[in-house]
């Protein structure tokens, strides 16, 4: 926070999400250098769906996100003060049409992105920490309805198949912390875990993440595959569960780039 709150200079007009003693450092710093400060609250989350969710916002009322989770009600408030904050300073002024259009087509690969493939959904996120994985926890929690398995109408009765997780990551980070978090969601009770690993140093052999899953979340059935690709693929030849990809951006964009053909970022010489 001290980082981030060192950017407030004289003259500044400031907006903060922060909360708790992040808020307080925020506090003491545009005081220090005289600059006005607005503090947002994040807004009531009036429902979600598969693709978004509905907020109350300020000024504008019900809103629709394009966007996934109920942690973006805080993310799209902060963005909707900084736009006040613009027009203040008599920067740019953006209309409320403009505004509920933008927050309704917002879109942000790799986080909280589901893919269909093949007749299932494929849901990328990095989740790379514990608070990430904590996000990603909640919303999987609110998206498991939504999530399509292989079938395209389930047997009567039959309750929603089990999830299939792909994760890699990288050796530097908490990993028993990540899983804890992971493991708090209903929605990945009875997963499987398919283990692999990135490319590069620092990335944490597929073996050893297995071996922490088994040791901090026993009850699960893990496999081991440190080829990304044959990780997917092994995923995707499963039973009918949808598949969650997690852990990594670096695993998120190396997923990504097999399951997604952008032609905009496409080598035309391979």
């Amino acid at each position: 926070a001290r980082e981030k709150a060192a950017i407030i200079m004289a003259g500044d007009l400031a907006v903060t999400g922060a909360e708790g003693e992040a808020l307080a450092v925020v506090r003491r710093r545009a005081r220090r250098v005289g600059a006005p400060l607005t503090e947002v609250v994040p807004p009531a989350v009036l429902g979600w769906d598969r693709d978004s969710i509905v907020v109350d916002l300020a000024g504008l009322g019900r809103t629709r996100v394009g966007l996934r989770g109920r942690h973006q009600a805080a993310n799209v408030a902060v963005a909707d003060a900084v736009l006040d904050a613009l027009s203040a300073a008599g920067i740019a002024h953006t209309p409320a049409e403009a505004r509920t259009a933008g927050y309704r087509d917002a879109r942000w690969p790799g986080r909280l992105e589901i893919l269909e493939v093949d007749g299932r959904d494929v849901l990328l996120d990095g989740a790379h920490n514990a608070a990430g994985a904590a996000v990603l926890g909640s919303a999987l929690s609110d998206l498991r309805p939504w999530l399509r398995p292989l079938w395209e109408q389930p047997p009567p009765a039959q309750p929603l198949p089990p999830v299939i997780l792909v994760m890699a990551v990288m050796a530097d980070k908490d990993v028993d912390a990540l899983i804890r978090e992971l493991e708090r969601s209903a929605a990945l009770e009875a997963a499987t875990i398919i283990s692999t690993q990135v490319e590069g140093p620092r990335a944490l052999p597929a073996e050893t993440l297995a071996a922490r899953w088994q040791a901090v979340a026993p009850g699960h059935r893990i496999r081991v595959e440190p080829d990304i690709g044959r990780a997917i693929q092994i995923a995707l030849g499963q039973e009918a569960g949808p598949v969650v990809v997690a852990g990594s951006l670096y695993l998120v964009g190396a997923v990504r780039a097999r399951l997604v053909d952008e032609p905009g970022i496409r080598d035309e010489e391979a």
